[in-house]
């Protein structure tokens, strides 16, 4: 019978408690030899591991969800006839991220779909523009022929 008891299950081994070490992002786990071997703590998965809380208490603090770790050290104490894996957090996974990604590729066409009518808008402002600008040049060139022929017929019938 172990001393500690059984917490916690990392990747199938039997572990009796986990705790946070004073440097950042390092989490201390404690396994008893007589549920855990070296080769077993060494064989676990760190990068991904499968963790299961085997007790009800809402006071233990495990290794944070979604992380992958890289393990540190273990060391071994004749003492307490455990081991003392200590690992360090490595790289977040978010899981199954299939569903954000149809999200994203949805919203990404949306958004080109948008910007291409957007594009077509400003063509089509930039034609009408100039249809304005040549509207308003050739208003400007008749008003002139108007105004020409008019000083033309009034010089012509003041001199008569």
């Amino acid at each position: 019978m172990g001393f500690f008891g059984k917490h916690w299950k990392i990747d199938g081994v039997m572990a009796a408690f986990v705790r946070r070490s004073f440097e950042n992002g390092q989490y201390q786990i404690l396994f008893e030899r007589e549920n855990a071997s070296l080769e077993q703590i060494e064989a676990i998965n760190w990068e991904r591991p499968v963790i299961e809380k085997l007790t009800n208490r809402d006071n233990e603090a495990g290794l944070p969800e979604g992380y992958g770790f890289d393990l540190v050290k273990i060391t071994y104490d004749s003492n307490t006839r455990s081991y003392t894996a200590t690992v360090q957090t490595a790289r977040q996974y978010l899981g199954d991220v299939t569903e954000y990604q149809a999200q994203v590729e949805t919203l990404q066409r949306e958004a080109a779909q948008k910007d291409a009518a957007i594009l077509e808008k400003e063509h089509t402002i930039q034609q009408q523009a100039a249809a304005i600008s040549a509207m308003e040049q050739a208003g400007t060139a008749e008003q002139v022929a108007v105004r020409l022929e008019t000083a033309y017929t009034e010089g012509v019938e003041s001199n008569g």
